[in-house]
């Protein structure tokens, strides 16, 4: 497959491009800063910006991204950047994203969590350290569930960069499936994520996963 990887400089999307070079796949890795990323290989290649024609050659994005928790610009450049891989992908006809974030873009089903998690998002909100975390995580949230793309978000709590250990427990935003923890090894993640870039069982579902 060809691949096109946000944040593949950070912990886990690093994890990810490599993955996705030892099982045979193409990889564009977009990035900001293409210095960061140190990686090389021959099906490799890393590009500054945004999906464009010669990038948006794909069948899949993959996304490893995660707000600033204290003190986030205020310009909120992941909702922003969001928003136009999504226009991005319609524009070029790519249907499948994979994105991972942390718990708090998932929308409890439960009614009794889903107010806990509004009346937590109310409180930090209101805390000038917390608030672009707040409302970035609303806006990237609302701009993938409001897409019709095949989209699916990966929730993490507690990553770590232990050894993978090749077990991972899903469960969906419904509350079907395993019951889940908080750890997951970024090894196992990333693998995760790759094998839903060519499965559309949890096309436009959220899922919380662990080990």
């Amino acid at each position: 497959m060809k691949l096109t990887i946000f944040g593949a400089s950070g912990r886990t999307g690093m994890h990810l491009a490599e993955q996705a070079l030892a099982a045979g796949h193409d990889v564009v890795a977009l990035m900001r800063n293409p210095a960061k990323l140190t990686l090389r290989h021959e099906r490799l290649r890393v590009a500054q910006g945004e999906l464009t024609d010669e990038a948006a050659v794909a069948d899949a994005v993959l996304a490893a991204l995660s707000p600033k928790i204290f003190g986030g610009p205020r310009d909120l450049p992941l909702a922003s950047g969001t928003g136009t891989i999504l226009a991005a992908m319609r524009t070029y006809g790519i249907s499948r994203l994979i994105y991972s974030w942390g718990p708090s873009i998932m929308i409890p089903r439960n009614p009794l969590l889903g107010a806990v998690r509004s009346a937590s998002f109310a409180l930090l909100g209101r805390l000038p350290a917390t608030r672009s975390m707040v409302n970035e995580t609303v806006k990237v949230g609302q701009a993938i569930r409001g897409s019709d793309r095949d989209w699916t978000i990966v929730v993490v709590t507690a990553p770590h960069d232990e050894p993978g250990s090749g077990r991972v427990k899903v469960r969906t935003g419904t509350g079907t499936g395993d019951r889940v923890g908080s750890r997951i090894s970024r090894a196992d993640l990333a693998q995760f994520m790759l094998t839903q870039a060519d499965d559309l069982r949890y096309a436009q579902q959220e899922l919380r996963i662990s080990n």
